[in-house]
């Protein structure tokens, strides 16, 4: 879970054709079993079939796919010798008749606590956020898609008010520009979206930052599928803020920050993704705690938003919530309640109806999107 949105943690899609009724997803599960699953999604019914492992022994919390081609990327986390880092990027060449994969590249991130995963929108680099290690990391990736050796990394610093969580940097989520010249990393640990320079090898440098509400704890940050506008969702307050940027100057401006929760609730929560529909009408973000999906529409001219309703996501935990590219399901992702949970989206409101169809998966941890060839 943009242009041609790749969405993941937000949604992550691949550019095929999106008119397919049904799409292949592919399930994230660092369970007992550490594996990638695959399954089929009816975008008319909401119905979810057919799951099979498609990868095995892979530990991957967050996946990504190839803007142009149909590849799969994972984050993981490797076996190392003590001392060595044991950050790692898996590509998996897709079989979109079959679903399956079939892994075909690896790369290091030179970092430990691999996170969250993007590929720019001109399939020329791959970004990766180390939550437990020291910063960012940007792989450039040849015309086939394949992890090339010259890693380039950059170490985030700077800490924060909350006393366990914010004593030290812990990026989080990462999001190329429609042009894919710049970076922005959500780091929760430092109450920043950093905001790196891209150059034309795919090394990464630090050009500027945004600052959020001191304790707020940006988590991950996605684009709007038409403007230079973000969404930016804060675990710690629960809370998301809209920011416009200049694409240019490469600077970042808030707009709005609104709550995802109800006044009266005084429960724990923590929230955990953010996602744009593909018509740009509307954003998403999960609640842990509350249980459920905060709905926002979006006013087109001052890019305010305005708060539609809040839908329980059927289960425990929704640590990712996304979109099929079409627009027409919306998946709820419960990690701690093992179930995915799908739902129709009104077009019109933006409001989220269940489809009364569930898929019982260990530990669902992130879903990536495909369409089918029939």
């Amino acid at each position: 879970m943009r242009f041609l949105p790749l969405m993941l943690l937000g949604i992550l899609i691949c550019s095929a054709d999106v008119s397919a009724e049904s799409q292949w997803i592919y399930i994230a599960s660092p369970a007992k079993q550490t594996v990638i699953y695959r399954a089929s999604l009816d975008l008319e019914t909401g119905e979810i079939t057919d799951l099979e492992v498609a990868a095995t022994d892979v530990k991957t919390g967050f996946m990504a796919v190839h803007p142009q081609q149909p590849i799969l990327y994972a984050g993981t986390t490797e076996d190392a010798a003590q001392g060595e880092y044991n950050g790692g990027v898996r590509a998996y060449r897709i079989n979109t008749k079959t679903g399956m994969l079939k892994e075909f590249s690896r790369g290091k991130t030179e970092d430990n606590g691999t996170t969250h995963i993007e590929v720019a929108p001109n399939g020329k680099v791959l970004a990766v956020c180390h939550y437990g290690g020291e910063g960012t990391s940007a792989i450039p990736l040849n015309g086939k898609g394949e992890l090339l050796p010259t890693v380039s990394k950059v170490h985030h610093y700077g800490k924060s008010v909350d006393e366990k969580r914010q004593q030290e940097p812990h990026p989080h989520g990462v999001a190329f520009s429609s042009n894919s010249q710049y970076l922005l990393v959500a780091d929760l640990g430092n109450d920043h979206v950093e905001v790196f320079k891209v150059q034309p090898k795919g090394q990464i440098q630090q050009h500027s930052y945004w600052s959020a509400k001191p304790g707020a704890g940006p988590r991950h940050i996605t684009r709007h599928p038409q403007r230079e506008v973000y969404y930016c969702i804060n675990e710690l307050d629960s809370t998301i803020t809209v920011l416009k940027f200049d694409d240019r100057a490469g600077l970042l401006t808030a707009v709005q920050t609104v709550n995802t929760l109800p006044e009266d609730f005084t429960g724990g929560n923590t929230t955990a993704e953010v996602v744009v529909h593909p018509s740009g009408k509307f954003v998403y973000g999960s609640n842990r705690g509350h249980e459920s999906t905060a709905v926002f529409k979006i006013n087109p001219e001052t890019e305010e938003l305005t708060f539609v309703e809040r839908e329980p996501t059927q289960g425990n935990h929704p640590r990712y919530v996304g979109l099929d590219p079409t627009g027409r399901i919306f998946l709820a992702a419960n990690m701690q309640s093992d179930n995915l949970v799908s739902f129709t989206i009104n077009s019109t409101s933006g409001e989220l109806e269940p489809t009364g169809h569930q898929l019982a998966v260990a530990r669902p941890m992130c879903v990536v999107f495909v369409p089918q060839e029939k």
